[in-house]
């Protein structure tokens, strides 16, 4: 079975807006964009690394969210249209980033032109319903986690929340039961030391603990914007570099065969017109019976 995961696409230009079209947080992120990330998140980019790993013939491909800047509806719009194009909805394991989830009204617009990579809507919906989302691929077993929530400027800080939390840890006990090989994939990075206080995961010591005493085989991360690799007990944390940066595009394969994972980094090639192995790793993963 081959998983692919991408990250951080941040695939929207913000063409046609001017500072003073949006309010609040946006300011500071229309900012960020005008004067830096425009230039690092390149559209031509995501395209050459969608056309890579489409020549991989993934089982699964696995997206951790930051679609959009500042999560405007016209951005969210565009992004819909991305999504489904990357692949068909059986085929992906989607979870949002904290720039999905922007501002206040941000998340009614990724509920109505994403419906189709989210879990079923509910009264009083949110980012985190539904979440964790399982998706059963034969023995594997993979848990998508929202992170994403709205904060106040100059903070994109994560959480999970308490219901969500207990409804991860009961899954990853029932996985462990039935002897199935586990994966975890979360936008923001799941241990301490990976991510400044301003943009981690509140829960971050929590999930270092969960993670220890369940031992998932892995755990998939983005809004870093660059390639890592922690190992916690037995399970291996990577958190990979934005689909679109122009120096270090970055996309993960995963070949999970029974109990043994081979993973694969391929990055961008120095004249930025191919994606190369960067690093490979392959482990044996203690499955519970």
């Amino acid at each position: 079975m081959r998983l692919i995961h991408l990250t951080d696409p941040h695939l929207s230009s913000l063409a046609g807006r001017t500072f003073g079209s949006v309010r609040w947080k946006r300011r500071t992120g229309y900012v960020s964009w005008t004067r830096k990330r425009q230039y690092l998140h390149r559209r031509e980019v995501l395209e050459r690394l969608v056309a890579a790993i489409h020549e991989e013939s993934g089982d699964q491909f696995i997206l951790t969210g930051d679609l959009v800047q500042i999560g405007l509806e016209e951005e969210i719009a565009e992004a819909g249209e991305w999504l489904k194009a990357l692949a068909p909805p059986e085929q992906l394991l989607f979870v949002p980033g904290n720039h999905d989830v922007y501002a206040g009204d941000s998340w009614a617009h990724v509920r109505e032109h994403w419906h189709f990579a989210l879990p079923p809507p509910a009264t009083g919906d949110t980012s985190r319903h539904g979440y964790p989302i399982r998706r059963q691929l034969g023995h594997v077993r993979l848990l998508g986690v929202s992170s994403a929530l709205v904060t106040p400027p100059f903070s994109a800080r994560g959480a999970i929340g308490r219901e969500q939390f207990d409804r991860l840890e009961a899954e990853l006990v029932e996985g462990r039961r039935q002897g199935q090989l586990i994966g975890l994939a979360i936008h923001h990075p799941p241990l301490p030391g990976m991510e400044k206080w301003r943009k981690a995961l509140r829960e971050v010591d929590a999930m270092q603990a969960l993670i220890m005493r369940q031992q998932p085989a892995f755990a998939l991360c983005g809004h870093l914007h660059h390639n890592v690799t922690v190992v916690a007990g037995e399970t291996h944390v990577f958190g990979t570099a934005s689909a679109s940066d122009v120096h270090h595009a970055s996309y993960r394969v995963f070949d999970v065969e029974a109990n043994r994972v081979h993973m694969r980094l391929m990055t961008i090639t120095a004249d930025g017109r191919g994606f190369a192995p960067a690093e490979e790793l392959a482990w044996q993963v203690n499955r519970p019976v």
